[in-house]
């Protein structure tokens, strides 16, 4: 009778243990089953733990930029694009397009066409500037959290000038290409569109000299290289759009 009164305590002491080690391997299970990750606008929504690919978020904008010195207002286009160490610092390339044409004409008044009046003109010359600058860029973001999100970046890099002219009247043209170390430096406001995408809104300026060299014989003097150098610096201002992966 002590035998078997000593198998049932010892049966139910087993299965209190085995209970217990059950409820503590389920508790643990549950505690490290959910891994919390990062949502943020550059950062998919479902991140493995041992996930190491960096993000990669791109910038496309369209402006003016109005150089100081040498020409007027023109239109500006680009992009952006590196990867995003973290949601508040990017690293990358940006590459930009100004043009600026004007023409000359002389208006002649109106003549009678078919269904109205058109308008009559020579055009006695024409020219147009096109500055694309590429450069290496870092740029620093506020907190993705914020319903307005502040940023502004630094680059330096190269850029190209390429004039072109054509007089009618005296039947002259030009054409060169001028290039030269430039900077640039820009602050804007994003607005968060969705969890990825934003809507940008930024001044930037624009610092540099572009210059071209052209051997000439200058008489009475002999051979020489003449430098001509266009200062580029101006102001602009661009609204864009940038999305993460």
């Amino acid at each position: 009778m002590r035998l078997k009164v000593r198998l049932l305590v010892l049966s139910a002491v087993a299965l209190t243990t085995v209970a217990a080690t059950s409820s503590l391997a389920l508790d643990v299970q549950r505690s490290v089953s959910v891994v919390p990750h990062p949502r943020g606008p550059y950062y998919p929504r479902a991140v493995s733990s041992s996930a190491s690919a960096i993000p990669l978020t791109t910038q496309v904008h369209m402006g003016f930029f109005s150089p100081v010195d040498n020409f007027s207002t023109g239109f500006e286009g680009g992009f952006r694009v590196g990867p995003q160490l973290d949601p508040h610092f990017q690293v990358g390339l940006a590459m930009d397009w100004w043009h600026r044409s004007e023409d000359k004409v002389l208006n002649l008044g109106t003549v009678e066409r078919p269904g109205g009046t058109a308008s009559q003109e020579i055009v006695l010359s024409e020219s147009s500037a096109n500055l694309i600058p590429i450069m290496v860029f870092v740029q620093v973001s506020g907190d993705e959290n914020m319903s307005v999100i502040p940023y502004g970046g630094i680059g330096i890099g190269h850029e190209w000038l390429f004039l072109s002219a054509n007089d009618y009247q005296t039947d002259e043209s030009f054409d060169e290409t001028f290039g030269g170390f430039a900077w640039r430096v820009w602050v804007g406001a994003g607005l968060p569109l969705d969890a990825r995408v934003r809507l940008n809104g930024e001044m930037f300026f624009n610092g540099g000299e572009v210059d071209s060299e052209l051997d000439v014989d200058i008489p009475g003097y002999g051979p020489a290289t003449v430098r001509d150098v266009i200062n580029m610096n101006g102001i602009g201002m661009r609204l864009g759009i940038s999305w993460g992966f």
